[in-house]
């Protein structure tokens, strides 16, 4: 009788091979774990035996009792990043004499560190530019500058957040310029590191929110710090604004810019808004109109009561509460309106 070969049959033949493929990464995974864990783990020893070192002789230079020169005999060359590090770190929790001192030891080796902003690995690029932040932004300005253009949008980020704290005018327009790139970034982040700037770059940001070339997100991220940095001179342009605008980032932006700075001169612009077809739109405009209007816009946003979105009427009784409008907010609380819940917990709240 002819005996059948099990591995004559092709379907067999891709399974076997199948397994023998799966079999052979589930190996190279388990090698590379094992040698990044072991990595990991000589890291954290080495960083543990240099701490053991470095500790002692600074606190002993803070305190007088040795000199600086002791401690730059205990850096080796390979180990001038982690120095580096070490010193940044105790940097942040001291302050005065102290604080200068410990950055003062970091000089001899920023030279090394800045070199590393063209580093190949753009780990070692942000980190280098991170370093470089914490000790001397003027001092190495133009390696913030090549960090604007680097491909990596971590490096581009550090080297925002550092020229942003610096708070030129003239690195402001640099940083704003590359901003486009973390047009999907969360705005408030964004927004909060440009308005580390300061107001002296208040008019550049105007400039780049009127900048219909740009993307809507961008304009919102300066809208957004134009309110953090509280520019009384934006809220005309923001009114102009909302009279043109459609993306509803960029108009909530702009309402919240006129909320915090704006006054009886936007009204009209806020007004128009309580028609749009977004409902967040339609919520903030009531909130604004609660902020900055005039007895006339009680009647504004009674009528959003009648609003066919939840969040918009949970909106207008909070504005019919800021404004004091008892008679209007005890007459919807006595009334089969739906609102008449939300009505009666401001009222009893009041009274409590």
């Amino acid at each position: 009788m002819e005996t059948v070969s099990p591995f004559s049959d092709r379907t067999l033949q891709l399974v076997v091979l199948v397994t023998f493929v799966i079999l052979g990464c589930a190996l190279v995974f388990t090698f590379v774990a094992g040698w990044l864990r072991t990595r990991n783990i000589r890291e954290d020893r080495r960083w543990t035996y240099l701490e053991h070192i470095w500790e002692p002789i600074l606190f002993a230079i803070l305190t007088g009792e040795r000199r600086e020169r002791e401690i730059y005999a205990r850096v080796l060359r390979k180990d001038r990043r982690r120095f580096v590090t070490f010193l940044i770190r105790y940097a942040r929790q001291l302050k005065g004499v102290e604080q200068d001192t410990v950055l003062r030891l970091a000089a001899p080796y920023l030279e090394g560190i800045a070199e590393d902003v063209r580093h190949r690995s753009p780990e070692v690029r942000a980190s280098a530019l991170q370093a470089l932040g914490e000790l001397s932004v003027t001092e190495y300005h133009a390696e913030f500058l090549h960090g604007l253009k680097d491909p990596s949008l971590l490096v581009t980020m550090i080297a925002i957040q550092a020229l942003a704290r610096h708070g030129d005018p003239d690195d402001a327009k640099k940083v704003l310029q590359v901003l486009d790139r973390f047009q999907h970034w969360n705005i408030g982040h964004l927004s909060t590191i440009l308005a580390s700037m300061g107001q002296t770059c208040a008019p550049i940001l105007r400039a780049a929110l009127t900048d219909s070339t740009r993307p809507p997100r961008i304009r919102a991220v300066m809208a957004r710090t134009l309110a953090s940095l509280t520019d009384v001179g934006a809220a005309d342009v923001g009114s102009q604004m909302l009279q043109s605008e459609s993306d509803t980032d960029l108009v909530v932006a702009l309402l919240a810019l006129i909320e915090k700075v704006g006054g009886p001169e936007q009204l009209p612009a806020v007004r128009g808004l309580l028609h749009s077809p977004d409902h967040a739109v339609r919520a903030l405009a009531v909130t604004t109109l609660a902020r900055i209007g005039t007895a006339e816009d009680a009647g504004y946003i009674r009528a959003a009561l009648d609003d066919g979105s939840n969040w918009v009427l949970l909106h207008a009784v909070r504005g019919l509460e800021e404004m004091g409008a008892t008679n209007l907010l005890t007459e919807v609380a006595d009334s089969e309106h739906a609102g008449a819940i939300a009505a009666r917990e401001v009222l009893w709240r009041e009274q409590a």
